[in-house]
């Protein structure tokens, strides 16, 4: 059953409605839309069958998709990672997914300094993306080590501003990286990738506090592990099962 459609099964059933930002290949479409595809969305019609739940997809500008979920306006997030801030306002059920973000450079830059650690990003322009979070260790750094930054605000955006000298180096994990530049083969082979510093990091669903939804975390919990033990979460993210 598709998440858009409109049966009389969906009628029966409680209707939640979760966002997130277009973020390829975890959703894929166009802002104020349903994604029209996504690893993110084959997860939510997995679990729309396994939960006896609707799901009303929507994709917002990240830092919206944020605050609606922190008023209870959406009842939650499809996908992202835990910080401080977010676990003040959104239950996060166990992890569905680990990655790491990755450093990327021109192929044909060198460098004196393998990123071993953050403080080999001394000196350097780092390309960001606006809303994404980078982790506590990270942020860290940036104060300890007087860090530079230079948001934009896609993944794409960060990738040409790299290939034009704009900036020094992006962060971005191997996967959306790679689905970002998939239709720009010239690009991709202009650019080369260290393993950096980073460790990998849990990404979960997040369940506003301010929604009635919030009263089935342990439903999640026990759902997503069920999915974790057959495999189910690794079929759909194409890799390992978290821990």
């Amino acid at each position: 059953m598709g998440l858009s459609a409109a049966s009389s099964a969906d009628q029966t059933r409680t209707t939640y409605r979760f966002c997130e930002d277009p973020w390829p290949p975890y959703t894929i479409g166009g802002i104020g839309r349903q994604p029209e595809a996504g690893i993110a969305v084959e997860l939510f019609e997995e679990l729309e069958h396994r939960l006896g739940m609707a799901f009303k997809l929507r994709l917002l500008p990240w830092k919206r998709c944020l605050l609606w979920a922190k008023q209870g306006q959406y009842d939650g997030v499809m996908l992202l990672t835990h910080n401080d801030d977010r676990a003040t306002y959104l239950h996060f059920p166990i992890p569905v997914h680990r990655d790491a973000n990755l450093v990327w450079a021109r192929s044909d830059r060198s460098f004196d300094r393998d990123f071993r650690s953050f403080k080999d990003f001394e000196g350097l322009k780092i390309g960001v993306t606006d809303g994404f979070t980078y982790g506590e260790a990270f942020n860290q750094a940036v104060t300890e080590h007087k860090l530079t930054l230079d948001s934009a605000p896609t993944i794409l955006s960060n990738m040409l501003r790299l290939s034009l000298g704009r900036i020094d180096i992006f962060l971005v994990n191997g996967v959306a990286g790679e689905s970002a530049l998939e239709d720009r083969p010239d690009l991709r082979k202009s650019l080369t990738i260290y393993q950096g510093p980073f460790k990998s990091v849990p990404f979960y669903i997040g369940l506003s506090k301010a929604s009635p939804i919030k009263a089935h975390l342990p439903l999640f919990n026990d759902v997503l592990t069920d999915m974790k033990e057959d495999g189910t979460l690794a079929r759909i993210f194409g890799t390992q099962s978290p821990p």
